[in-house]
């Protein structure tokens, strides 16, 4: 009787014939033992070779040559030893088949010296990762062209802005009439309201590039968000709406949190809740969760107004770019519909999220959270007792600046801003005229464009860097466009000594200034020098 666990031998190589896959046996001494149909169509000229009787050292040889013939003779012998180390050592080996197929041929060694080799069909999987890695590539390049498209017309845009707003601010210094005063703060109003749409595009950008980092730094929230209200209430009260803000009895004094990011939620949240108010009012209110082991804590911020409410469907479309709850909406109210897409993905990177509980006619309230780690009180820094600004504009009286831009509007908004504080402004055109100027009179500052024909502002910095003359150390702040992620490291890594990006608002300019003479000292000015 049969033993029915034994397979006839002519039955075991006739079904490995039928597999998809290469099966091929050789003998302890290197000669062909088997190989089935697959392994044949793989490669014809090595086993019809070896049947014939010639070498495997050889066989091989002629089927990289029938497969490459334009192979020159060393590029050949490598091939050829890479082909026999892989068989005599049963490593596995990728190779492209006669067919073009690309097959890994896995070897190994029976006991009796016979060397096994499986060989599996690869094609797909390599087809497929050069798919995903020509995607990839694309893209990469998409972001970049992307990236650079931005970062080109945030530039291109700030430079007008920066006249509009330099301008109307100038003129809101002089005596106008009742009527002439209310025109120029609509012009301030609206431009800012176009910087802020532009700030939020960029923002889009760099969340979508993966490259807007969270920087925490400790802060007292509870004076944080007080502060915000404090800055919301003349609105409010102009509309006649009421604003309250709660906090839980268990928020910590103080947390580790991205202040800039924070307020810029909370300010989208606010803004909405005021501006789709019509009666009743807006209440603020912080809750806070149960501390974690490592020290971090969940915060809620609950904005809840008695506004014209969202419906279901309404609010499905809520967080998509440039979507508010529909369109009469856009056309009554205004806004770009980026506030709250980039309000959740900003609470998103900081560990929370943004919803939104609704009901028609009825009312709203958001929900931002996001988590942050408790901290202990900063150091304190004791402070004048005279107010900052006053400070900082003493600080400022007889300082000599050198303004240098290529752009005539860009260096009259700079003189307007700068003048009223006290400063003594020389403004040039050029790098050149701006080595020539340090080289023949005196200065305590500069303030430099960044992208200048001929003579760009790094190429300035390193110049007066390198000088070696008595203003080689003087005190250079960039006044730039460039106001995507990054630039204002990337100037401070190069030696700027401070950076601000156009279009050049008044409080952020003196900020910088401030900020260089507490850190490196603005030299005044004597009448000697004068």
């Amino acid at each position: 009787m049969q033993d029915e666990n034994n397979i006839p031998a002519e039955r075991a190589w006739l079904a490995l014939d039928q597999l998809q896959g290469g099966f091929i046996v050789y003998r302890p001494d290197g000669t062909l033992r088997y190989a089935n149909k697959a392994a044949r169509e793989h490669w014809p000229v090595l086993y019809s070779s070896m049947d014939d009787g010639i070498s495997f050292h050889d066989s091989v040889a002629r089927q990289i040559r029938s497969l490459f013939p334009r192979l020159n003779e060393a590029t050949f012998q490598v091939r050829h030893t890479i082909v026999m180390d892989a068989i005599r050592k049963c490593k596995d080996l990728d190779m492209v088949t006669a067919t073009g197929r690309h097959v890994v041929t896995s070897h190994s060694h029976l006991d009796d010296g016979h060397i096994i080799g499986v060989t599996h069909d690869v094609t797909d999987l390599v087809q497929r990762e050069i798919s995903l890695n020509a995607a990839r590539r694309h893209a990469l390049m998409a972001s970049e062209a992307k990236s650079e498209f931005l970062a080109s017309m945030s530039h291109e845009i700030r430079t007008p802005l920066n006249g509009i707003i330099g301008m109307a601010e100038g003129l809101r210094h002089r005596a106008l009439g009742t009527e002439e005063a209310e025109m120029v703060d609509t012009i301030v109003e609206s431009s800012h309201t176009l910087l802020l749409l532009l700030n939020d595009i960029l923002d889009l950008s760099r969340i979508e590039a993966g490259r807007l980092e969270i920087t925490p730094v400790v802060e007292n929230v509870r004076n944080r968000i007080s502060w915000i209200e404090r800055n919301y209430r003349p609105l409010a009260e102009q509309k006649g709406l009421s604003l309250k803000v709660v906090f839980d009895p268990k928020l910590p004094e103080h947390l580790a949190i991205d202040t800039t990011r924070v307020r810029q939620c909370i300010d989208n949240l606010l803004t909405n809740a005021l501006k789709f108010t019509k009666e009743g009012g807006v209440t603020l209110a912080v809750m806070a969760g149960d501390m974690s082991r490592d020290g971090r804590i969940a915060i809620s911020v609950h904005v809840s107004d008695t506004g014209i409410g969202i419906s279901e469907e309404q609010r499905s479309r809520l967080f998509q770019n440039f979507q508010q709850a529909d369109s009469s909406t856009t056309r009554e109210y205004g806004g770009s519909g980026l506030g709250l897409a980039i309000s959740r993905k900003l609470a998103q990177l900081m560990g929370g999220d943004v919803t939104c509980v609704s009901k028609l006619g009825e009312g709203s309230i958001f929900t931002f959270s996001f988590e942050a780690r408790v901290a202990d009180a900063p150091r304190k820094v004791t402070k004048s007792v005279s107010g900052m600004a006053n400070r900082e504009v003493d600080l400022l009286k007889g300082v000599r600046a050198l303004v240098v831009d290529d752009n005539t509007i860009n260096r009259r908004v700079a003189r307007i801003v700068l003048e009223p504080l006290g400063v003594i402004v020389t403004d040039v055109p050029s790098g050149k005229d701006a080595l020539a100027h340090l080289s023949s009179e005196t200065f305590d500052i500069v303030l430099l464009d960044a992208h200048m024909p001929n003579m760009d502002g790094p190429e300035v910095l390193r110049r007066i860097r390198d000088s070696r003359e008595r203003w080689s150390d003087i005190p250079v702040i960039a006044l730039t466009a460039d106001a995507m992620n990054g630039d204002r490291e990337r100037y401070l890594k190069i030696g700027m000594d401070d950076y601000v990006a156009k279009p050049i608002i008044e409080h952020d300019l003196m900020a910088a200034l401030t900020r260089v003479h507490e850190k490196k000292g603005i030299r005044r000015l004597d009448p000697a020098r004068l």
